[in-house]
């Protein structure tokens, strides 16, 4: 830990505490010497002018209740600096780049304090990648528009064109903007179908700002509707998938969550996994990524559309 760590560590203890604090708790939560801790506690008060006090009954130091002071710019720790960078570095390549202007001028001001801590910025991006390998594109005006009517709570009209190809026009409540598997998708009370509805961004064609407010859904019922079951296309659970997974890559299931709500356990060499589902389309396509490692057990309508794809996909070959 440097020193300019161990100064704001410092503030934030003496920030929370109410009462005095002994020289050799400070020691600890700084890991050094009660004498080296002493002098950092003398640097705050005489360099930075803290407001620093010593209550000589309960042997303690704590900041003069009176005032209110904070270390200028050093409101983060050198890990925590690194962290908000690496941060920064992931929500440019979400945003589709349209953040990048708005948090320009934050990075700037973190990367002046990264520099001043001798660590270089430059690094960050150099050891830290980020691949979208499934990535689908949004347009950036659909997205600022359904952003915005998110959160004025306004209602949307939208052109929607699903996973057959077809095209509707909806007008949408939207609820939540969700980030999934490297696309955006909005969770919204559909007008048109009168329930819940999740839209993948980059299937929606045009997006038109309405003025009517918003139909407001209950956090409860957002929770039970997209949350019962696998998958961002979810709905209220209605089955239970019963999967094995043989032991080439048992192991490595063995450490996944499919769904909160997940059960799992060994089978020998064996790896059972039940979860909940509603819609099969999105499950299906997880399921066929491990091949001839993976058995559907239940229920019977399951497996027998998993064999009719595995059948079609052979008689392509």
């Amino acid at each position: 830990m440097d020193k300019f760590d161990r100064f704001q560590l410092l503030h934030r203890v003496f920030t929370t505490r109410k009462r005095p604090v002994p020289l050799k708790v400070l020691a600890e939560k700084l890991e050094c010497t009660e004498g080296s801790a002493k002098r950092l506690i003398h640097q705050l008060r005489d360099y930075w002018q803290a407001p620093l006090e010593y209550d000589s009954e309960r042997r303690g130091w704590y900041y003069h209740p009176d005032t209110t002071f904070e270390l200028p710019g050093l409101w983060l720790t050198a890990a925590e600096l690194q962290s908000l960078t690496a941060l920064l570095h992931l929500i440019e390549n979400i945003g589709e780049g349209m953040l990048g202007d708005e948090l320009q001028v934050v990075e700037r001001s973190i990367h002046k304090l990264i520099q001043a801590r001798g660590i270089d910025p430059a690094a960050v991006a150099r050891h830290i990648k980020y691949f979208a390998i499934s990535k689908r594109q949004t347009h950036y005006q659909i997205f600022a528009t359904v952003a915005e009517s998110l959160l004025k709570k306004r209602q949307l009209t939208l052109l929607y064109q699903d996973y057959r190809n077809q095209k509707t026009t909806r007008t949408v409540s939207p609820q939540t903007l969700v980030y999934y598997r490297e696309n955006w998708h909005l969770d919204a009370w559909c007008h048109l179908r009168n329930g819940l509805r999740t839209f993948a961004l980059s299937r929606i064609q045009r997006a038109d700002a309405a003025t009517a407010a918003a139909k407001e859904v209950p956090a409860s019922e957002l929770a039970s509707h997209f949350a019962d079951s696998f998958g961002i296309f979810s709905g209220p659970a209605k089955y239970q998938a019963k999967l094995r997974f043989y032991p080439e890559v048992a192991r490595d299931l063995a450490s996944q969550q499919w769904h909160p709500q997940q059960v799992g356990e060994w089978e020998g060499q064996n790896y059972l996994l039940t979860i909940p589902y509603n819609q099969d389309a999105e499950l299906i396509m997880e399921i066929l990524k491990y091949g001839n490692n993976v058995e559907v057990l239940a229920p019977a309508t399951l497996r027998a559309r998993v064999k009719e794809k595995l059948r079609a996909a052979l008689q392509l070959y």
